[in-house]
């Protein structure tokens, strides 16, 4: 290693990238969507990550020859806002390995190599009809993405992404720098769009004359996998994309089924306040009560949208229901002034995203953020919740079977939801009038628990029914 840089991808660059490209993909730019994901929040576009790399690193070999081959693979997410390093790992006359890491992660890895290939790829024969990037991200699946071909319009003039990345314009040319941009809107915008994840690049330079477009066709599409192969060529590339199509949001049980599963009457006349039902498990126990009587108030930090649609479906079916901002992390006493009826039920489901990127097996500041979700703000909400109560306070806590088998990547979770089991304990032994249940529940099928393999998971109406009626009726 010779040199390395620094950079902060901040909200400001990340969206003048987004303009330039034309990638406005919902991952990227709403929060609200992004939590849906496998991210659980907004991330940095591979290529800006890519592009800047190559930025930094025409700056450090003004006189190098323009690279004659690109492959790039893209390993992890960057969120907006995270500090990247780059760093030259090896040099040769001819090659040069480079990559970004987020801490000690490799995020991006780059191979450059300044000799033409014996046999490049061969030219790309498609439709002449140039089509501008959509507005919105279509919605494709891996089913339909077979013979999809076409040619994608830059979406900006390329001086726009040119002068982003000043240096890496003068090393490779305007329209090398826009072609890979539109890339990037290619995946996140067109195949496979809305549901998608960049895998990687593999490209050939060319001296074919620049059309201000991207032609594309699919090579392949791996229904078992959600994994895509393009062929694409322009602005001086010619070559291979990988893409990805990632798992869709899950949709939960609608207040139909849950007016088939429960009688009528069962959970009346109960008032239970269910923290994060705006979506998942909490979700699905708002319905679940509503069904059966109950008047239910679900909170919603950021999710309002989610939240009113829960609470629609619910009222729209003859069930009461209310929703209420609450963020976990701030004291609850002003929060709850608004509530108009006493709580006699808690159902505790915030969840910040579960599974992160990190370097190591424990990350103490996951751990903090951990600690303050589901101990501290558990706590807090419960003695606020018991002060209120005007009967005996009745509290569900979920606890994980990970506490159990502890996936490596999932330490800081299981070891906080195993304190959280004590101080389940503690509170029921030391504070009056206050009955909890906590369990360890299986994996189910939630946004959380979406993967690129499918794998089993348990139906939350099954697992969770029974549990509601035991609170209900111990």
């Amino acid at each position: 290693m010779s040199a390395e840089s620094l950079r902060t991808f901040s909200a400001e660059l990340h969206g003048r990238f987004a303009a330039a490209s034309g990638d406005f993909n919902p991952m990227h730019m709403d929060a609200i969507a992004a939590r849906r994901t496998a991210a659980g929040f907004p991330v940095v576009h591979g290529v800006h990550t890519l592009l800047w790399l190559l930025d930094w690193l025409a700056t450090q070999e003004p006189a190098a020859p323009c690279p004659q081959t690109l492959k790039a693979r893209f390993r992890k997410m960057v969120y907006v806002g995270d500090s990247v390093r780059a760093e030259v790992q090896q040099r040769s006359a001819t090659a040069l390995r480079a990559r970004v890491l987020v801490g000690e992660l490799e995020v991006l890895s780059l191979v450059l190599s300044g000799v033409a290939p014996e046999r490049g790829a061969s030219p790309l024969a498609v439709a002449d009809a140039v089509a501008p990037v959509p507005a919105r991200a279509l919605d494709r699946a891996v089913a339909d993405l077979p013979g999809s071909a076409g040619r994608l319009r830059f979406a900006a003039p390329r001086a726009a992404i040119g002068a982003l990345f000043p240096a890496a314009t003068r090393w490779l040319g305007e329209p090398r720098v826009a072609a890979l941009a539109a890339a990037s809107a290619l995946v996140g915008m067109v195949i496979p769009g809305l549901h998608s994840i960049f895998g990687g690049l593999d490209l050939q330079r060319t001296d074919e004359a620049d059309d201000g477009a991207l032609a594309y066709a699919v090579r392949g599409a791996d229904e078992r996998f959600g994994l895509v192969q393009m062929a694409i060529e322009g602005g001086g590339w010619r070559g291979a994309l990988d893409a990805v199509c990632r798992p869709r949001p899950v949709t939960q049980a609608s207040m139909e089924r849950a007016l088939h599963e429960v009688r009528r009457d069962e959970f009346a006349p109960v008032t239970a306040l269910i923290v994060g039902g705006s979506r998942g498990i909490g979700e699905v126990t708002a319905k679940l009560l509503a069904a059966g009587g109950a008047h239910v108030c679900i909170t919603y930090r950021s999710g309002r949208a989610d939240a009113e649609a829960v609470v629609a479906d619910i009222v729209r079916h003859g069930g009461s229901a209310e929703c209420l901002p609450y963020d976990v992390l701030q004291p609850p006493e002003i929060q709850l002034q608004s509530l108009g009826r006493a709580i006699t039920h808690l159902y505790y489901f915030p969840t910040p995203p579960i599974a992160r990127r990190k370097s190591g097996l424990c990350d103490a500041q996951l751990l903090a953020e951990f600690t303050a979700y589901y101990l501290t703000g558990f706590h807090d909400l419960v003695r606020v919740c018991q002060a209120r109560a005007q009967a005996e306070l009745r509290v569900f806590y979920p606890s994980t079977v990970y506490v159990e088998s502890r996936p490596a990547e999932l330490t800081e979770y299981a070891m906080i939801k195993a304190a959280g089991e004590v101080l389940c304990a503690d509170l029921e032994r030391f504070l009056r009038g206050v009955r909890i249940l906590s369990v360890r529940l299986p994996r189910m099928a939630t946004d959380q628990t979406a993967s690129l393999v499918p794998s089993e998971a348990a139906d939350p109406v099954a697992v969770m029914l029974p549990l509601l009626r035991h609170i209900s009726n111990a």
